[in-house]
């Protein structure tokens, strides 16, 4: 399934953010997972293993997810599904995994995201992009993410 035709929505005024949705298959590619399959703000994570500030972060995400039930924290992995299902699990950080695929530039680019460069952070909250990040995270991003995106 080509991301551009997984995207929900058209683009909205100033006042109002565009639609944001994509639905990407999981890492055993048994379904397909995106934002609006969960509820409250979703923090999307893309990530690559051979990405140090990637794999720096991913604990601090599964802290985040962990300590903020109401958060969803869906990783995009740029690796092969078996090599991302494996650095995982080895670590054992266990969120919901997804695979970007040829897609992933396509979807950052809609985020805002121009370079590529990972990892990229970014929260869809009712369907709309509440924020983005094309860096690694830091705990005060989560704090601001939580405040602008939390749920009320």
């Amino acid at each position: 399934m080509a991301l551009s035709a997984a995207f929900a929505g058209a683009a909205g005024s100033a006042a109002e953010p565009a639609a944001f949705d994509f639905r990407l298959p999981t890492l055993e590619g048994d379904r397909f997972l995106g934002p609006a399959d969960f509820r409250g703000p979703v923090l999307v994570n893309v990530w690559g293993r051979d990405c140090p500030p990637c794999v720096a972060e991913l604990p601090l995400l599964q802290r985040f997810a962990l300590d903020h039930p109401q958060w969803t924290v869906l990783l995009v992995a740029t690796d092969a599904p078996q090599d991302a299902r494996r650095f995982l699990a080895e670590r054992g950080i266990a969120l919901p995994a997804v695979r970007g695929g040829t897609s992933i530039a396509a979807l950052m680019r809609r985020a805002g995201h121009r370079s590529g460069a990972l990892p990229f952070n970014l929260v869809v909250r009712d369907g709309r992009l509440c924020a983005a990040r094309p860096a690694a995270l830091a705990p005060s991003d989560l704090a601001q993410w939580q405040a602008a995106c939390g749920a009320p």
